[in-house]
């Protein structure tokens, strides 16, 4: 079933209550007016029958009473049927326009005689009548029954009329609100096609270039076609950033495997021969091999970072982290100064690995850019409720049109040096997934020739006072 037709359906169901309820209110608010319209004039007719009664009996003996003749006053309607009966049932006298004695039940003459007014409604030549039965008394004796009838038929045909005006008003009613709420619908619904068949044509072209015609309108259909035509152009960007991924990532393993292939041939053609060609053939296939590792070992944890693997979450002192990263890469800096700065004691939740990776990523991609002789400083302060650490370099620096792009999968901002270098291209992309994934930010400041300035955020934690133990090991460790 359609939308436009399921919405149709639940309009025009919710039409038909409320008609049906209004019509049903209104019938039985003009049938119960007919009602009393109607005993109403049997009622006023019997008491004026009643008083025309009692002034004909009036000088009669006690208990006296004989056929009489109705009065033929204006009081009396032809309308209305007119009987008066005795204690026996018998009929003493009745109108002229009652062809038939109207029928009186036993327990209604009981109950009248026994001075009750007694309203029934009774089958009478070949309708119903509303008859209305009181007690009649002579001299203040009750010696008979007066009964006042009126026919039901005119009432009833009216009813049955407003019936037929109420059913063909709810149904005339209900048909055009059908059409209407079919036009509206469908023409509501008219661009939710226009985007089903443009989804599809997407989806079977595979062109994600395209996109869905948004409507004037910046109603709910219109910020749907907004999103998705934003969905779309996010899984454009997400298919073109995973093909120039794999192309990058095909690219940079065939290197190194191309690397070692051939000096595993060389020595295999006998290179082994001589020591120095064997020994360098090794060394370029250790080196290749490292290479390689490292560059599978950046993809494993980028692929980790896409499929939103949680973190081990403990407490980590940010100033043991950084000491201990000093520690390892000094002897490694070659002809760079690495020196640490601001160490204050500030510990963070997050996982230790990640983060002493986060920070020998930084700090190896300082050491490659800053030539011999220049300086890379380690700082870790804490700024309100942030840890800030801070990774400083007097080394090339980047031109301002490769900042934004430098946190990009293998992208490089000096592809031959850094490919010579070892750099796979990751690094600072792992980097700012380490970062986000704890909660904080990466940012970059640098000048080209005057070195870059990387500064980590994350969440600090309250910590105790920094003790006597770790200051001398901070203060053993400077040079």
């Amino acid at each position: 079933m359609s939308t436009r037709l399921r919405l149709t359906l639940w309009h025009t169901a919710l039409l038909a209550l409320v008609l049906a309820g209004f019509a049903a209110l209104v019938y039985f608010a003009v049938s119960d007016q007919v009602e009393g319209d109607v005993a109403h004039d049997i009622e006023l007719r019997a008491l004026q029958a009643s008083r025309e009664l009692r002034a004909i009996t009036a000088d009669r003996p006690r208990g006296a009473i004989r056929p009489v003749e109705l009065p033929t006053s204006a009081l009396v309607d032809t309308s209305l049927f007119v009987q008066v009966v005795g204690t026996g049932g018998e009929v003493l006298t009745q109108s002229d326009n009652v062809t038939d004695p109207l029928p009186i039940p036993p327990d209604t003459l009981r109950r009248a005689l026994a001075g009750q007014e007694v309203r029934d409604r009774l089958a009478y030549g070949g309708g119903r009548i509303e008859m209305h039965t009181a007690p009649l008394a002579v001299n203040g004796t009750i010696v008979g029954a007066l009964q006042v009838a009126a026919p039901l038929q005119a009432a009833e045909a009216r009813l049955a009329g407003l019936r037929f005006v109420l059913a063909a008003v709810v149904l005339g009613a209900l048909a055009l609100a059908a059409l209407i709420g079919w036009f509206l619908a469908s023409r509501a619904m008219r661009p939710v096609d226009l985007m089903t068949r443009t989804a599809r044509a997407i989806g079977h072209s595979a062109d994600l270039t395209r996109r869905l015609e948004e409507p004037r309108q910046r109603d709910e259909l219109g910020r749907l076609a907004s999103t998705f035509n934003e969905m779309l152009a996010r899984l454009d960007q997400a298919f073109m950033t995973q093909r120039r991924f794999l192309a990058d990532a095909s690219h940079e393993l065939r290197s190194p495997l191309a690397a070692i292939r051939t000096n595993v041939e060389a020595l295999l053609r006998g290179a082994d021969a001589d020591p120095e060609e064997r020994d360098a053939s090794l060394r370029a296939i250790a080196r290749e091999t490292d290479r390689m590792g490292r560059l599978v070992a950046d993809l494993l944890a980028l692929a980790h970072a896409d499929a939103g693997q949680p973190l081990v979450r403990q407490p980590v002192e940010l100033d043991a982290l950084l000491l201990e990263v000093y520690q390892q890469e000094r002897r490694l800096a070659g002809g760079v100064g690495l020196t640490l700065g601001d160490l204050e004691q500030v510990e963070v939740e997050g996982d230790p690995d990640r983060l002493k990776q986060l920070v020998l990523n930084l700090v190896d991609n300082a050491l490659r850019y800053t030539p011999p002789g220049g300086d890379v400083t380690l700082d870790v302060v804490r700024m309100s409720s942030w840890a800030v650490l801070r990774v400083r370099d007097t080394g090339v620096g980047i031109p301002d049109e490769d900042l934004s792009r430098i946190f990009d999968r293998f992208y490089r901002v000096d592809r031959p040096r850094t490919r010579q270098a070892g750099g796979t291209g990751l690094g600072l992309a792992i980097c700012k997934w380490v970062a986000e994934a704890h909660g904080g930010r990466i940012e970059v400041e640098s000048v080209v020739d005057g070195g870059s300035t990387f500064s980590v955020f994350l969440p600090a934690r309250e910590t105790a006072a920094l003790g006597s133990s770790a200051l001398a090991q901070v203060a053993a460790a400077r040079p």
